[in-house]
């Protein structure tokens, strides 16, 4: 084969790989730094931290990547792929077009997901051409081994963390049959010492906690409904809401007791001092089971006030709600300078008058077809020039490409005038196509 047949053969090998050819896909040395801690005693204490910055830098520096950004730096943890600085990180990786790699100290740093982390490394390589670098394990990932070693390293990330929850509800279990409470502190009860074990904890009962014993008395006695109660204990000074209030009377910390999801259900005689005794718990129980609200479900929807939500108040904006008494409805606002109060069969037909304005006139039937076929053809028009223009366009950049390579193939133009027209023009390309 001569020289001249080898350049056509060249060239024809060219055109053929173009159909091969993923614009998404990015090359270069371009990278972001990614660093987490799991705790937040790492964060404050920072080590962790600072070594994985350094080993990045050091991995960075001797591969020539560029770091453009660096995210993470804080308490994160890796059980799930929500975390939001991890998110932020993928958004500017995948909106960046220069990015090429993501680099973390060790995969755990990345993922502990496990398949989730994989297949998250293997779509950001597919899909934009990133890789996911851990600068302690370097693999080569562009091999088949090497993403079958990466892959084993989410598992095995993932198995660790498991292992780590499931010794840890062990651990918990253990501590909560004993009668210690290991979690938040309960409202009306204050911890002395809850920097340490939860063996260790000590409770008292503050000056919430005797508000709350009143709540749970006024609720045996059964003459005031939840919403009294809890007015009665907004004005003590102890704020809190209807569901706060069921969860605390359903509560059997405040009888002595623990009780959990590792327990099953169960009730352990707890460590700390009970703010009621067991009678008096069951029987706020009782009362606030056979209240007359108690599983009935709410109506948001009555056909007697349809406008509700719908309608707002001209001057505040503040929607309308809706209510009945003595056998009428209303409308009216909440909270506002100017009070709004109407009756429902006053406003319903004025909305209804109103909405004739906006009725289709059956003698238009004809004229309002002729308009959308008419505003139909036009955009139609406008939209099959811009495709024709739009691959008129693309078909003139690709034959520049083509004129391009066959200049340098035949030895017309340098390898440094050819890169820099034919970077330009698969620039434009690729913005044409993404327009």
């Amino acid at each position: 084969m001569n020289s001249t047949e080898k350049k056509l053969e060249a060239i024809a090998e060219s055109i053929s790989m173009k159909s091969y050819f993923n614009p998404n896909l990015r090359t270069g040395k371009v990278g972001i730094s990614y660093t987490r801690v799991s705790t937040k005693e790492q964060q404050e204490n920072n080590g962790s931290l600072e070594t994985q910055t350094k080993l990045i830098i050091d991995f960075a520096s001797r591969t020539q990547i560029d770091v453009i950004e660096n995210f993470g730096g804080k308490f994160d943890s890796a059980k799930t792929d929500g975390r939001h600085e991890f998110q932020r990180m993928l958004s500017f990786a995948k909106k960046n077009k220069k990015i090429t790699y993501i680099l973390v100290s060790n995969y755990d740093r990345f993922s502990r997901t496990g398949s989730g982390a994989s297949k998250l490394s293997e779509d950001l390589r597919k899909d934009y051409g990133i890789i996911v670098k851990s600068v302690t394990q370097d693999f080569d990932t562009s091999t088949a081994s090497g993403r079958l070693q990466e892959n084993f390293m989410h598992m095995l990330n993932n198995f660790d963390n498991v292992m780590k929850s499931d010794r840890t509800k062990i651990h918990t279990k253990e501590v909560m049959e004993k009668g210690f409470w290991p979690y938040v502190t309960p409202l009306g009860y204050d911890n002395l010492k809850k920097n340490q074990r939860a063996c260790f904890h000590e409770y008292i009962i503050t000056e919430e906690g005797k508000q709350l014993k009143n709540a749970f008395l006024w609720k045996c006695e059964g003459n005031m409904t939840n919403s009294d109660i809890i007015l009665k204990l907004q004005a003590r000074g102890v704020g809190i809401t209807d569901k706060i209030f069921r969860y605390i009377i359903s509560n059997p910390f405040y009888a002595g007791y623990i009780t959990g999801k590792l327990l099953e259900g169960r009730l352990i005689k707890g460590k700390h001092p009970a703010l009621i005794d067991l009678k008096t718990y069951l029987k706020a129980n009782e009362m606030l089971s056979i209240a007359s609200n108690v599983g009935i479900p709410k109506v948001f929807r009555h056909e007697e006030v349809p406008l509700k939500v719908f309608m707002k108040d001209a001057i505040s904006g503040v929607p309308l709600t809706g209510y009945a008494t003595k056998s009428n409805w209303y409308y009216k606002t909440k909270s506002t300078a100017i009070p709004v109060n109407i009756k429902a069969s006053n406003l319903n037909p004025l909305f209804v008058k109103k909405l004739q304005d906006y009725e289709f006139d059956p003698t238009l039937k004809n004229d309002l077809k002729n308009l959308i076929s008419k505003e139909s053809k036009i955009k139609l028009n406008a939209s099959n020039v811009d495709q024709k223009l739009f691959k008129k366009k693309l078909t003139e950049k690709s034959n520049e490409l083509d004129k391009i390579e066959k200049k340098y193939l035949l030895d017309q133009i340098n390898k440094d005038l050819y890169e820099k027209h034919a970077d330009r023009i698969k620039a434009e390309i690729e913005e044409l196509n993404q327009d």
